[in-house]
């Protein structure tokens, strides 16, 4: 039996819309973010986890890189709106926060909808392999699936990107990869995060801090 070929509870309905900003006030990110997770779906849970690690461990000089950035306006349900998530966060809680891709129309895009963050248009991995300052959160979005039953090609480069960053890492950063799945197959993960999870749980033995939709990882120098 085959993989659906669509991101599960993500697109319930097909929409042709725009979808609709956040409705209602907020003055912080607590406030913000409780408007934000009524629309994440499948990341909601995720992102409760990578935000409440990163308040309690991670403030001081913060540094969040993300590959992929924002590419559809106000679609928390279906991209999870990650850039707009991080640039709130840097907003109220300081920090740095990078966001990288190849796509310059999503670029032109990001930069408008964004205050705090740097948008850079490059190839990821390209990227990654010359920035310079030490990382707190790795966030890996940057390669679409279009069908789960072939997912290496995804798989493949999400860990290229993890590779190149690596050294810049520190004990206690956050490694996460979005688009994962359980497959009915096998039950073992599909998606992006792959061969990441792979080697960094399967092999390296590194903690999960969240085992979902999205994978996420906490980083031990070895």
């Amino acid at each position: 039996m085959p993989v659906l070929k669509i991101q599960p509870n993500q697109n319930k309905q097909a929409d042709p819309r725009t979808p609709e900003p956040l409705v209602g006030d907020y003055s912080n990110f607590e406030e913000y973010f409780a408007l934000a997770k009524t629309r994440l779906r499948a990341r909601a849970e995720g992102f409760d986890a990578i935000f409440n690690y990163i308040k309690e461990n991670l403030l001081e000089r913060l540094c969040i890189v993300e590959s992929g950035t924002y590419r559809e306006i106000n679609n928390y349900e279906g991209d999870g709106c990650s850039t707009l998530l991080f640039d709130h966060f840097v907003k109220y809680f300081g920090g740095m926060f990078f966001s990288v891709d190849i796509d310059p129309d999503a670029c032109l895009l990001a930069r408008s909808k964004t205050d705090y963050a740097s948008i850079i248009q490059s190839d990821s991995v390209k990227y990654l392999s010359t920035f310079c300052d030490p990382i707190s959160v790795l966030y890996l979005d940057s390669f679409n699936i279009q069908d789960w039953n072939h997912d290496h090609e995804a798989a493949a480069h999400h860990l290229k990107e993890l590779f190149v960053a690596k050294d810049l890492l520190m004990d206690g950063s956050l490694v996460v990869v979005d688009d994962n799945i359980k497959s009915p197959l096998t039950n073992k993960v599909i998606g992006k995060g792959r061969l990441v999870r792979e080697v960094l749980h399967d092999v390296l033995n590194m903690e999960l801090l969240y085992d979902g939709y999205q994978q996420a990882f906490i980083w031990k120098e070895s």
